[in-house]
């Protein structure tokens, strides 16, 4: 198994790991690099999406090759708006499964997180 190190987790976890081809990511949060988290939902998801990629890539994956990605929301009714910024941003490389649940509370002002499931290309 190999852990993604690079990237600082602000837990005692690593952002990624993975075994063989596959890669599994921990929860992406909408924190922008200097620690902060916007109030608008809409950011938050591209935020979210933004880090969700850069644990990707990290580990040797990129959009083109998320198998599944899973969503958590504050507020399911801010679906729609989810899905806007994530067609905008994961469904242009195609669209992998995808699940969306509500959850009652997120720490601080965070409304949404993803996780990931990924192949990495291995020569």
């Amino acid at each position: 198994m190999i852990r993604v190190p690079s990237i600082a987790a602000s837990a005692p976890y690593s952002p990624a790991v993975a075994l063989g081809n596959l890669v599994w990511t921990s929860g992406a949060l909408p924190t922008e690099q200097d620690g902060t988290v916007s109030d608008d939902f809409r950011t938050q998801v591209r935020t979210a999406l933004h880090n969700l990629g850069a644990f990707l890539r990290e580990a040797g994956a990129d959009w083109s090759t998320v198998l599944k990605i899973n969503g958590y929301v504050k507020d399911i009714e801010q679906l729609p708006a989810l899905n806007e910024v994530y067609a905008s941003i994961v469904t242009v490389h195609g669209a992998p499964a995808r699940t969306t649940v509500e959850v009652s509370r997120f720490r601080g002002r965070t409304q949404v997180e993803f996780d990931a499931v990924a192949f990495r290309r291995i020569p």
